[in-house]
């Protein structure tokens, strides 16, 4: 296991993205393990956190006081692996030592292998249902957190969980005023919301909000325009699709989700400028055999997602749909792009089987080298070299525009165009 020397993480100077604790930027490829602290067994824990780890998987999302997850919640957090629950006498401001010395060696083990924990101090069922958290023990809690986690580097808080705040926004903001004063401002604070809407609806301006997360939950069609919205909002902050659809979940109306669907999901959101969090149905409902179930193919796809993406500077990004001359198509079946600022690199996500007429001459450069990469297997491919129209001693550019194509036995794939240096 690798030393961690990535945490705290901070927001960088232009607010786009995270950056690690030497100011080099961040890739958030975060994984939903909502029950990692309280129903995971300290081996499953530790055999996840390994195997996330090689994925190149870099945050993981659990939630500290659980309880069974939205639609399966006990009246109370329910007890870890060892039976210890995580409050005494089910009261948030007096927890339980037993408990959070579980939570430790997990965080020391997941720092060990360079991950940080986006912990949730609780499900939001028991703030918003049952009223478990009141403005007051929330705060005991959140600075009893905040100070019993203060110099474990590889933490970022997550407020919410799965529940819009409206008519407990007092208890919300408690929590978060408590672990703010708790670390004295260590570390990252967001918020998770419940399907289909944002933390910025309710959040944006508030005074411990460092980012924003999204959860479309079954409307992955809307993730490229939901993060492409926080995107644009001002003070900027960094995005992330905290919860799309899960690989294999059996609940989703719009069905199945299958590894081309999370490979969508997780490519629309870095095109609109965000970050995103991959997830797997096993992962939280745990059933027999769950452990078995690490190696899935989409949870491999995100290693080869991580690897395209980050092989360009991708924070310098720019979302540029005008790239397209034609074949942008729409919702299910989007494509989309970004470009450096500079005009050096393009990166063009072409979702399904199809042909996109791209403006060459957006690219700063006389001649562009074309790859087509297929981001289920990693697999490249020469797209050829073209004249981009410009430097050509004219005074206006020459438009240069040219068609790509899926290849044929592909589901679907990511164009790299290159400046080529004279």
């Amino acid at each position: 296991m690798m030393a961690n020397n990535i945490g705290p993480l901070r927001v960088s100077p232009n607010g786009r993205y995270l950056v690690d604790a030497k100011g080099e930027p961040f890739f958030w490829m975060g994984d939903t393990a909502w029950p990692l602290y309280a129903e995971y067994s300290r081996a499953d824990a530790e055999n996840y956190l390994a195997n996330r780890a090689a994925k190149g998987f870099t945050v993981i999302q659990g939630v500290l006081a659980w309880g069974g997850g939205t639609g399966f919640e006990g009246p109370t957090p329910g007890p870890n692996a060892a039976g210890d629950l995580p409050w005494l006498d089910h009261n948030p401001a007096t927890p339980n030592d037993a408990y959070f010395q579980h939570i430790d060696h997990i965080a020391r083990v997941a720092a060990a292998h360079g991950l940080t924990l986006a912990m949730l101090p609780t499900w939001g069922y028991y703030v918003n249902d049952v009223g478990t958290l009141t403005p007051e023990n929330a705060h005991a809690y959140g600075k009893w957190l905040g100070a019993r986690y203060k110099a474990q580097p590889n933490i970022i808080w997550v407020n919410g969980g799965d529940r819009i705040p409206v008519g407990h926004e007092d208890t919300w903001n408690a929590l978060a005023h408590g672990l703010r004063e708790g670390d004295g401002g260590a570390h990252l604070i967001t918020y998770h919301p419940c399907g289909w809407t944002h933390s910025s609806q309710y959040f944006h301006q508030s005074d411990w909000l460092d980012f924003n997360m999204i959860q479309t939950w079954t409307e992955w069609a809307k993730v490229y325009p939901a993060v492409a919205y926080d995107c644009q909002l001002a003070p900027a902050r960094p995005v992330i699709l905290a919860e799309g659809a899960y690989e294999n979940g059996p609940e989703y109306p719009q069905g199945p989700i299958t590894p081309l669907v999370v490979r969508r999901q997780a490519w629309w959101a870095f095109m609109a400028g965000g970050y995103s969090t991959y997830g797997q149905n096993e992962m939280w409902r745990m059933k027999p055999g769950w452990a078995e179930t690490f190696d899935t193919p989409a949870a491999g796809h995100m290693s080869i997602y991580k690897q395209i993406a980050t092989s360009r500077p991708w924070w310098q990004r720019a979302p540029d749909q005008g790239l397209f001359a034609s074949g942008v198509s729409s919702e299910r079946t989007l494509n989309a792009a970004v470009r450096s600022p500079q005009g050096d690199w393009a990166m063009v996500y072409l979702s399904s089987q199809c042909h996109a007429l791209i403006h060459l001459d957006k690219l700063q450069a006389r001649r562009v080298q074309a790859t087509l990469v297929n981001p289920a297997t990693g697999e490249h491919t020469d797209a050829g070299i073209f004249e981009t129209g410009n430097f050509t001693g004219s005074q206006f550019p020459q438009a240069r525009q040219q068609w790509f194509s899926t290849p044929g036995y592909w589901e679907d794939a990511v164009l790299l165009i290159d400046a080529l240096k004279e």
